[in-house]
């Protein structure tokens, strides 16, 4: 009874752990809708594509009017426009408050069968799903050197176990790949019919859930049948058609990957708010034997500081022979694909390669620490839990990073109750954000995509940053918007809005103060004012 009740304590508090950081975005503040963490950015992104899906095979590009969805891997937004859909439940909900609870659910679930089932003891499954909750990097240990606080789980790059509900995407993936493993390593010599349907399935679907995840996905499952010498005919139709899938939303998806040696490597002490030690970054930038010396000590940083404790997992000595060869084989391909490629656009995209090895290899490090002392996982598990404590704050706190103000919220009903129409925002100004304290709007927060996501309408320019990541030609259109923005030649800002399709002008906050457009010439009128936004229709 004691043994039982600690287990789901600790299950509780590793779910409540994984939500934290999600739970309360998209929710309602003082003066607002509060998002903490990244989402004012990345769980805007979803709303806004979610937003746009009828079709499943042709989504309109919801932050590049005229274009539809490409090089993304959108079945997470497929999956949760079809259950608001189906529920009536709005997306806003099901993105930031359903999904995190139940993907975290099996997630643990799964963790903890798979931990108990590698070494035979409801320890390995405790041990598991803690790891899966809390591992991290090293960074907070530089950080509370650097500035006295245990901030930093991405300071070596790589996002860790306890931000995966962040990533909406990406959990989903886990889960599924958890559950390819369980199945595969509960029956060790011949699957079900239904089973192997449910790991065909998963391996169609996993490269438009989250392309990396494929790769481990489809590894283990081919060393499964190398060893148990069946099922070739599954692997082979799972890989044609998860191919074809993946075409079908990313047909130019080759050239977003760039040979580009190292990259996180110089980065890391390169940046400012990384390692930054720009004295032995200067090593790499010089004779080849300086070169050698940066990189013989560059690459182990790098890797010891993602993977921290992981590294123990070397120490494993598994009994489960052919699924720990894969994972092994699984983790030194996906951290050798970020060390030598990044993505266009923007570069460090191909970390989330890492991110997949990382949680891999807690596989073979719970398997290790049932083998050892039972202070050594108690410690490694104690001091993960001072960095995954002090991270609390920064999602319980009553002021999050970003918000979407009242004021704005309105306008953003009035946009959404009309006709489907093309919205020109002002575009993306850095520099406002200095100025401002938290909670900043989302105008100001960051390039992003929120005017779709709460209007239901396209806008011609918006988060450039996942712009970029897809492959779009951003910088042109972000030129002439700002041409037209600069009210120069009243005869082409007029062409500009009739040749884009542009039929709503939004502004927010202090854009508005900006301009005094010449509403005769431009045959534009307000439609909607208030004190943070203002909206002109194009008289056509």
């Amino acid at each position: 009874m004691v043994k039982k009740t600690i287990t789901h304590l600790i299950f509780l508090f590793c779910l409540i752990a994984q939500v934290i950081p999600v739970i309360r975005s998209g929710t309602s503040i003082e003066n607002g809708i509060g998002f903490w963490g990244p989402n004012g950015h990345d769980g805007v992104w979803h709303l806004a594509l979610i937003n746009q899906i009828n079709n499943p095979f042709v989504i309109n590009m919801p932050i590049f009017s005229g274009e539809i969805l490409k090089n993304y891997h959108p079945f997470f937004d497929i999956f949760i426009a079809y259950i608001s859909k189906i529920t009536s439940i709005p997306p806003s909900y099901l993105l930031f408050q359903i999904f995190p609870i139940i993907s975290a659910f099996f997630y643990l679930f799964f963790s903890f069968k798979i931990g108990k089932l590698i070494t035979k003891s409801d320890k390995g499954g405790l041990i598991l799903i803690l790891l899966n909750t809390v591992n991290t990097s090293f960074g907070w240990v530089i950080n509370y050197q650097n500035h006295h606080n245990f901030e930093g789980e991405s300071l070596f790059w790589s996002m860790q176990s306890p931000s995966n509900q962040l990533n909406p995407p990406l959990v989903f993936s886990l889960v599924l790949l958890l559950i390819i493993i369980y199945i595969l390593i509960s029956n060790s010599k011949t699957l079900s019919k239904l089973n192997l349907i449910y790991i065909s399935l998963i391996l169609i679907l996993l490269p438009v859930i989250k392309a990396y995840s494929a790769i481990p996905a489809f590894i283990i499952f081919f060393v499964y049948i190398i060893k148990t010498k069946r099922y070739y005919k599954t692997f082979l139709l799972s890989l044609f058609l998860s191919i074809v899938l993946f075409a079908q939303f990313n047909k130019n998806s080759s050239s977003l990957l760039i040979w580009q040696p190292f990259w996180f490597v110089r980065s890391l002490f390169e940046s400012t708010d990384r390692l930054y030690f720009p004295r032995f970054t200067s090593l790499a930038h010089s004779t080849v034997l300086k070169q050698i010396i940066f990189y013989t000590f560059g690459i182990p940083i790098f890797l010891i500081g993602n993977y921290a404790f992981r590294l123990l997992a070397v120490f494993n000595k598994p009994k489960h022979s052919w699924f720990y060869t894969s994972l092994w084989f699984s983790a030194i391909l996906l951290t050798a694909l970020p060390l030598f490629f990044v993505q266009t656009g923007t570069g460090w995209n191909t970390i989330q390669f890492l991110y997949y090895a990382i949680f891999l290899l807690n596989i073979p490090l719970a398997h290790y620490l049932t083998t050892v002392n039972i202070f050594v996982p108690l410690f490694i598990i104690t001091v993960q839990l001072i960095p995954l404590f002090a991270s609390f704050p920064q999602y319980v706190d009553k002021n999050p990073p970003a918000f979407l103000p009242n004021t704005e919220i309105k306008c953003l009903n009035y946009l959404k109750q009309l006709p489907s129409a093309i919205i020109l925002t002002y575009p993306y100004n850095p520099y406002l954000k200095s100025k401002m304290t938290t909670p900043i709007p989302l105008y100001a927060y960051e390039t992003t995509s929120y005017v779709s996501a709460y209007s239901k309408q396209i806008t011609y320019l918006a988060d450039e940053m996942n712009l970029a990541n897809s492959g779009y030609d951003w910088k042109t259109r972000r030129q002439n918007s700002d041409k037209f923005f600069l009210q120069q030649n009243i005869y082409q800002d007029r062409g500009f809005l009739l040749n884009n399709q542009i039929d709503y002008i939004y502004l927010a906050g202090s854009q508005i103060s900006l301009f005094n457009f010449d509403f005769s010439n431009l045959f534009i009128k307000s439609v909607f004012q208030n004190q943070d936004c203002q909206i002109y229709k194009i008289l056509k």
